[in-house]
């Protein structure tokens, strides 16, 4: 099953505090709404790209987030462009730090 930004549940079960959060309710929506995207490497690219396509201020969005997490600075007056390709490692960067999912390191 493959979901859309548009199929959201709700936060009704959910336990969530942003009393001590570095990201805005908004930002964790974003991050959210990628993590709903299902499939292996190429389909996931391929919805985030159709996803991206239909709507350009999510993707901008999406870009400014991760220059957030990256820690870079964004100034008030920079215009973000919406015509780079965004890497699948660079969306799950984004759920993994403002989902604070876990990470899994196997040393063998």
């Amino acid at each position: 099953m493959s979901t859309t930004f548009g199929q959201l549940g709700t936060f009704a079960n959910s336990n969530i505090s942003f009393e001590a959060s570095t990201f805005t309710f908004e930002e964790f929506s974003v991050a959210y709404e990628l993590s709903l995207v299902e499939g292996g490497v190429y389909r996931r690219k391929q919805l985030y790209n159709q996803i991206f396509e239909k709507d350009k201020e999510k993707k901008k969005k999406v870009i400014e987030l991760i220059l957030k997490v990256k820690g870079k600075t964004i100034k008030d007056n920079v215009k973000i462009p919406t015509n780079v390709d965004i890497a699948l490692s660079n969306i799950d960067l984004v759920i993994q730090e403002v989902l604070k999912k876990p990470s899994v390191n196997i040393y063998a």
